[in-house]
């Protein structure tokens, strides 16, 4: 079983689904809004961010097409943070109870899940690791090689605003530029406008 196959889930899952669509900017949920279900992104891009006590808004997750969200959800009361359409998107609507009565039944489909939260911790634990490389240029080009497309020839393409991608990995987005001009000057990338070709990208 497999919760991005929906055909493969169990029936009495599978007739509770549901599915939102959400423009730019649209909240999908609240920071405290009573958490009631789980999320798959379908296609398009979303947002996790927590507001500080200050009204800080601090952005700790960017998810995907074909990646989940608001795990949380099965185990705590609440949603501990917001969730925020980047662009347009469509969702998954997995409901709390009947999917924690799946995975209790369903051996095959705990395992898929179980293994979708581990890619997660690993995901966490490189960019922890990335945090703690100094040299900015050295941080930019473990990051290119660790979200580069393996099928393309280590090609990453830019799908989110430069200053973005510099937040995700503790940088300015001044010093992000500095650090790709500098890695395409070494000859270790190669630029377009929305593209990064790695060379040599399986040195060390």
């Amino acid at each position: 079983m497999d919760l991005l196959t929906l055909d493969s889930l169990p029936p009495q899952l599978r007739q509770l689904i549901s599915y939102r669509d959400l423009e730019p900017g649209e909240v999908l949920f609240q920071q405290g809004d009573e958490a009631i279900a789980f999320f798959v992104v379908e296609t398009g891009r979303v947002r996790l961010v927590r507001y500080s006590s200050d009204g800080k808004e601090v952005t700790f997750q960017i998810t995907r097409s074909g990646e989940s969200l608001a795990e949380i959800a099965l185990f705590s009361n609440n949603y501990p943070c917001a969730a925020v359409a980047e662009v347009a998107s469509r969702v998954i609507v997995y409901p709390k109870q009947p999917l924690l009565s799946a995975l209790h039944n369903y051996p095959d489909l705990a395992e898929d899940f179980m293994a979708m939260l581990i890619g997660k911790i690993h995901d966490l634990k490189v960019r922890l690791e990335l945090q703690h490389i100094r040299a900015a240029h050295e941080r930019v080009l473990r990051y290119l090689r660790y979200v580069a497309d393996p099928t393309e020839q280590a090609v990453v393409t830019f799908d989110r605003p430069l200053k973005d991608i510099a937040a995700d990995i503790g940088l300015t987005p001044e010093t992000l530029s500095r650090a790709l001009t500098r890695l395409e000057r070494e000859g270790k990338i190669r630029r377009s406008r929305l593209q990064i070709l790695l060379q040599n990208s399986s040195a060390a």
